[in-house]
């Protein structure tokens, strides 16, 4: 369920958008004036950010008072990125499309015109379920201009774009909407680390607020609904007490690690034979490659002398990436990552090497551990991240896993 705010000075145009927006399972916030709903967003961001709107339709003309234009160019300004970043929408009349122009380099996203007759209304509202579709429900896997994130929890995990961030040193806003569970949450993350969560649950008819830990152990079972990650200057942010949630394997359950430790209940869990633990793993990592251009996610330790734990390859390989073997040898390979190694200092998680086609990725993700993805296409170099912090979410879910079964067999 998204929320939805409309802003216009017509009574009727907010009562039939009202109407459509409730009828597709959204919540409508309607006012009548801009200046409105300006106060209204810097109340919401000030005592419940998570009630801020998911998307604002915004009237360009409104007399009196501030114009659609001089509130946008307020909105996209403004020194809270939380409000700063929600999409605004324009509802413009029949020959307003020169102004709508000007609107959308005030920083709309979008502009709709508004019906001038009964006739023309479900040409309208037909316009506008696919915009509310398009808009609030759209899902990408990669950090859009380096400002922000927005994902679909049903194509995407939730603890592998938490720990993306986290190794990323993020600090911005988070928002999650979850329709079906009728729930809504907000996260505060400073370089990295969740230092504030709430989350509000009105699934039995009574808004119920969550905060903390016991938050965050309701939002990682999450199966759907909407990720939205903004990012802000960390010292302008609101200063908490690093939770360490995402540090602590990235969402796995704490209590689970907990439960392990206690007596064995009946039926005693199996522990695989690592070599089909390690096939496992290997085909998992393989199965990320499969919506991507990288060829090889390698799974690297270095102690004694550097060693390839886990190997995962692209199953079917493109012509033109056949020709793409930056090294000769496993061996070279090895005293690569071991050289590249040394380049690690404070709190740098990763390096690009571009090459003259394609490029590769270094992640640092442990004391002695590393990611290296390997990748034909430079262009798609930003969808490298996100592979090097899905594979050690997988890797380190897998590994606690096998830990606890082992606890619970001794």
């Amino acid at each position: 369920m998204a929320r939805v705010m409309i802003v216009d000075d017509s009574k009727t145009v907010r009562h039939y958008l009202s109407q459509m927006i409730e009828l597709a399972d959204h919540t409508a916030i309607p006012v009548e004036s801009a200046e409105k709903a300006i106060e209204l967003l810097e109340m919401r961001a000030k005592e419940e950010p998570v009630l801020l709107p998911d998307l604002i339709f915004m009237d360009v003309i409104m007399t009196p008072g501030m114009s659609g234009i001089e509130a946008t160019n307020k909105i996209k300004s403004h020194s809270n990125p939380a409000i700063a970043d929600i999409p605004i929408v324009f509802l413009t009349g029949i020959g307003e499309q020169d102004i709508a122009s000007e609107a959308l380099d005030a920083g709309a996203l979008d502009y709709i015109v508004k019906p001038s007759s009964a006739e023309s209304l479900p040409i309208f509202l037909d316009n506008l379920r696919k915009k509310l579709d398009r808009l609030l429900n759209i899902s990408t896997r990669s950090l859009k201009k380096g400002t922000g994130l927005i994902a679909d929890l049903s194509n995407e995990y939730l603890p592998s774009l938490l720990q993306m961030l986290h190794l990323e040193d993020a600090s911005g806003y988070i928002t999650l909407t979850n329709p079906k569970r009728r729930q809504s949450a907000s996260m505060h993350m400073r370089y990295g680390n969740i230092e504030y969560i709430a989350l509000v649950d009105t699934s039995k008819g009574v808004k119920v607020r969550l905060e903390g830990e016991e938050a965050f152990h309701m939002l990682v079972n999450w199966t759907e609904g909407i990720f939205s990650f903004g990012r802000a200057d960390p010292e302008r942010m609101p200063k908490g007490k690093p939770m360490n949630l995402v540090v602590l394997l990235c969402a796995i359950d704490t209590r689970e690690i907990q439960d392990a430790t206690k007596s064995l209940s009946p039926s005693t869990p199996v522990v695989e034979p690592y070599s089909k633990f390690k096939a496992r793993l290997e085909e998992e990592l393989s199965q990320l490659l499969e919506n991507s251009t990288a060829l090889q996610i390698l799974y690297v330790r270095i102690k004694d002398k550097a060693s390839i734990l886990l190997r995962g390859k692209k199953k079917n390989k493109p012509p033109k990436a056949q020709l793409f073997n930056p090294f000769k040898s496993e061996k070279e390979l090895l005293t690569f990552v071991e050289s590249k190694a040394q380049n690690f200092v404070g709190k740098l998680k990763d390096v690009f090497f571009f090459l003259q086609e394609g490029y590769l990725l270094l992640r640092k993700w442990g004391k002695s551990d590393y990611i290296l993805i390997l990748d034909p296409d430079s262009d798609q170099s930003h969808q490298g991240r996100l592979l090097a912090a899905q594979a050690t979410t997988i890797i380190r879910k897998a590994a606690v896993e096998r830990r606890n079964k082992r606890l619970a067999t001794t």
